[in-house]
């Protein structure tokens, strides 16, 4: 009698079975929008510091490749190896918090770039590409792999109990199970077979971890999470292919079972990793982002530019209280505007540039906009309090206004961009052209859109890595 299988080996036979015309229309749809909003995460993002900081390091340890060559770093001329794209890509579409949320949490920035990167070592002939410089990969096949690295990235967070009870413990849950999610997307992209897609897993889970000691003082390590774990998913997959074996049993092995590692034992459930394969698909739960901060102030946000619609000015504004659970009050609670991460991660800065501006872009977030006097002083009047009543990072506060006149009371509700509270279509590509759009011409941003919103008739979907370049080098945003 056969063992019975794992955890990992339920998942390898689920994504290695499953093909594109399996996939429901309204999911491949989500997946189109989804690595649309990416891709225009990451071509804007190529104007960070964190990426700029990451291409020299790397240029330091593999040179420097001549444009045009290796895996694209997009929104630039430059091309690096494979693995080191993943990284920078990943860093790229976390740099100014513009990807979405609601998978592991930052599904796409994770999955995206390993699948990219995994597209560009197909074309270079190796792991199975194909001789004439072709990926040998369909645009559905690209597309599974983004289904399945949402799939695999917001099930194995779900086994753990979900995002709060990870990221209570300190974890940063992209950082923990974002390597998962990447690893299947590059596996279903490279072609692996079952047995090689469990090593992929299994491999994977070494590659783990993340902590939110960044909170303290805003440092960059956030963004390395999300590009660690597009790079080591990657990697898993490139070692799994070549034949290096990964544990069959990561999640629950009897000694160093990932699953008791990260949780706890009132909130680990195995089951959820594969109950509900092909009936739930986990990127219909994923949301996407219209603003440039963190996902727990969006609602507050809406919040804010709904009294400012009803005529509410920052010149009148006296005291804004929000009340709101004790996690987002730790994550998001502090005015501290040092640097892009730690203003990105303050309410009170989100709420002051949402009234100030009537949005929170990228303008806003970089230097000039957060050292505004103006700004700084409207943030000195908003004030964070816990709320007992309120838990979890998807909380949804409760504001209080006084202005020179009245007082308001307004409850936020689910973010706009949210899975229940979607951007419409044409929203979503909108977003996408106004990044892209930063580093691309505009006939090359509206090529990317046409090709991934009909990627099912793309017959080389690395077709779309050659539209990913710029014809210079970014000035960096701070």
């Amino acid at each position: 009698m056969s063992p019975e299988r794992t955890a990992s080996e339920r998942i390898a036979e689920f994504l290695t079975a499953l093909r594109p015309e399996d996939i429901p229309p309204e999911v491949l749809q989500r997946a189109k929008l989804h690595l649309l909003d990416t891709l225009g995460a990451g071509i804007a993002g190529a104007a960070s510091r964190e990426v700029l900081l990451s291409r020299s390091a790397l240029a330091a340890a593999h040179g420097t490749p001549s444009p045009g060559t290796g895996s694209p770093v997009w929104g630039t001329p430059a091309g690096l190896p494979p693995l080191a794209a993943a990284f920078v890509n990943g860093v790229a579409c976390h740099a100014f918090e513009l990807d979405d949320s609601g998978g592991c949490d930052h599904s796409g920035a994770v999955v995206v770039p390993a699948a990219l990167a995994a597209l560009a070592v197909r074309a270079g002939g190796s792991a199975g590409g194909a001789d004439d410089g072709g990926t040998g990969v369909d645009g559905g096949r690209l597309l599974h792999a983004v289904v399945s690295g949402y799939e695999v990235g917001r099930r194995v967070q779900d086994a753990l109990g979900g995002y709060d009870p990870v990221n209570n413990q300190g974890w940063h849950s992209t950082g923990v199970t974002g390597t998962f999610a990447a690893a299947v997307a590059a596996g279903v992209v490279l072609g692996l077979d079952a047995p090689q897609l469990v090593s992929a897993i299994g491999l994977a889970g070494s590659f783990t971890g993340g902590t939110w000691a960044f909170i303290g003082d805003g440092a960059m390590s956030k963004r390395m999470h999300v590009g660690r774990a597009a790079e080591a998913g990657l990697n898993s997959a490139l070692l799994a292919k070549a034949g290096f074996t990964g544990p069959r049993d990561v999640f629950s092995a009897p000694w160093g079972s990932f699953l008791k590692l990260y949780g706890q034992p009132g909130d680990v459930q195995e089951s959820r990793l594969f109950d509900t394969l092909g009936e739930d698909w986990q990127v219909q739960r994923a949301s996407i982002k219209p603003y440039a901060t963190c996902r727990s102030t969006h609602s507050a946000i809406d919040a804010i530019l709904e009294l400012r619609d009803r005529g509410i000015t920052a010149e009148a504004t006296q005291k804004i209280t929000v009340r709101t659970s004790a996690l987002i009050a730790d994550m998001c609670g502090t005015a501290d505007v040092r640097s892009l991460v730690s203003t990105q991660l303050s309410m009170q800065f989100a709420l002051a540039a949402a009234l100030m501006h009537g949005t929170v872009g990228l303008d806003e977030v970089a230097e000039q906009g957060r050292n505004d006097p103006r700004l700084r002083e409207l943030m000195g009047r908003i004030h964070v309090e816990v709320d007992p009543e309120q838990h979890g990072g998807s909380a949804e506060p409760f504001l209080t206004v006084q202005t020179d006149t009245d007082s308001f009371g307004v409850q936020a509700v689910k973010a706009k961009g949210a899975a229940t509270n979607r951007l419409s279509d044409q929203e979503t590509i909108g977003k996408f052209e106004g990044l892209a759009g930063t580093r691309l011409p505009g006939d090359r941003v509206k090529a990317i859109s046409k090709l991934v919103l009909g990627l099912e008739s793309v017959a080389d979907a690395g077709t779309l890595l050659g539209l990913l370049a710029a014809d210079s080098e970014p000035a960096v945003l701070r």
